[in-house]
């Protein structure tokens, strides 16, 4: 029984595998077909073992404000196509013509009442962000005010005979 040609594909290296999928050189697609696996049982392998997500150009994805600011300008070129069309179309103007301008407007609107929104919250995190590290406690306040002293007054009598090993870690006096 010399199975001339039939023998099972060998099971992929599912360490190396997992490398170029978390390096993202290789499209997905093309990583599965060399593997011999299907798209969906990478990613399903992927999900399952808890993969890094893939990072198909090694950037970085773009912050929020970044992609508000594309929204606007999205919308802005949007709107102004629109104007040219209901410009273009004002002499022929019908109800059917003016009630589908209506909607794409209305619907221009409620996004862009989204993405102010979005950035709304973008920069409330921000400033959540910003007070955060500024805020600091009665209890932090007295404790550098007490170390300021400290170092206000220079080394004291008893510390010069104090060999730095006795000093705990990270005490640098």
């Amino acid at each position: 029984m010399s199975g001339g040609g039939d023998a099972l594909p060998a099971a992929p290296d599912w360490v190396r595998v997992r490398k170029e999928y978390e390096g993202g050189a290789i499209r997905l697609s093309d990583l599965a077909e060399l593997e011999g696996v299907s798209p969906q049982k990478l990613m399903s392998m992927a999900r399952c073992a808890g993969w890094k997500p893939r990072r198909t150009s090694g950037a970085k994805p773009a912050p929020v404000r970044s992609t508000i600011a594309r929204l606007k300008i999205l919308l802005q070129q949007r709107l102004a196509a629109l104007d040219g069309e209901i410009e273009a179309i004002s002499a022929e103007a019908t109800a059917a013509n003016n009630e589908r301008d209506i909607r794409a407007i209305n619907t221009l609107v409620r996004t862009l009442e989204k993405v102010l929104e979005l950035e709304r919250k973008d920069r409330a995190v921000r400033v959540k962000r910003r007070k955060q590290h500024r805020d600091y406690t009665d209890a932090d306040r007295q404790a550098l005010a007490e170390r300021l002293k400290g170092l206000a007054a220079g080394p004291e009598a008893g510390d010069l005979d104090e060999p730095a090993a006795a000093r705990p870690a990270g005490d640098h006096r």
